[in-house]
């Protein structure tokens, strides 16, 4: 005969809540954000002629950060990539209660 109330604390509403906050807190306070350098030409108004005698526009080098992701645990995520769960009936259950999208 099954025990109902085995997974009962392991399935529970309270249990899932606690577990994502923490997750949450962790991952925000913790992970670092990656930036990547880039360069890129940027015309000016105005024109000049070169060796050739064509005209040409002038450019400037511009150098910007873009923005690459997160890193938590060495992974790199674009987002917070919500708590992991171990078990698969633990997944089921928070599923069926909706918890999980």
């Amino acid at each position: 005969m099954k025990n109902p109330f085995k997974n009962l604390w392991k399935h529970s509403y309270l249990r899932f809540y606690i577990l994502n906050t923490l997750w949450n807190y962790n991952f925000w306070l913790n992970c670092q954000k990656l930036y990547k350098p880039i360069v890129y030409y940027e015309e000016v108004g105005e024109y000049t002629q070169d060796e050739f005698g064509k005209m040409v526009r002038q450019k400037t080098i511009k150098k910007a950060k873009r923005f690459v992701g997160y890193m938590y645990k060495n992974i790199l995520y674009l987002d917070n990539p919500g708590m992991p769960i171990k078990d698969r009936d633990t997944w089921s259950a928070w599923k069926k209660k909706n918890l999980i999208k």
